[in-house]
């Protein structure tokens, strides 16, 4: 018998968070040091995948770093080539 009355609720404790960047509230079951929220999360993400081709990797040389970093995906995330 399915009852329409009847609401969906959480398991365990659900923590109400502030996003240290742009100030909204969000619902967490975690309780975060450094909270963020989806959408400001979605555009660090979009940033960490954005390639700058006129800079060079300060590591290996190539062209191609990360926006706002100094190396490339391969050496900032550790896939450099062993050998």
């Amino acid at each position: 018998m399915f009852n329409k009355f009847k609401r969906w609720k959480p398991k365990g404790k659900m923590y109400s968070l502030r996003c240290f960047q742009c100030g909204s509230g969000f619902l967490s079951s975690f309780n975060l040091e450094a909270p963020i929220c989806g959408k400001c999360i979605q555009k660090a993400k979009s940033l960490d995948s954005t390639v700058d081709y006129e800079k060079e990797c300060s590591k290996c040389g190539n062209r191609g770093v990360i926006y706002g970093k100094a190396m490339c995906h391969s050496c900032y995330f550790g896939f450099e080539k062993q050998g």
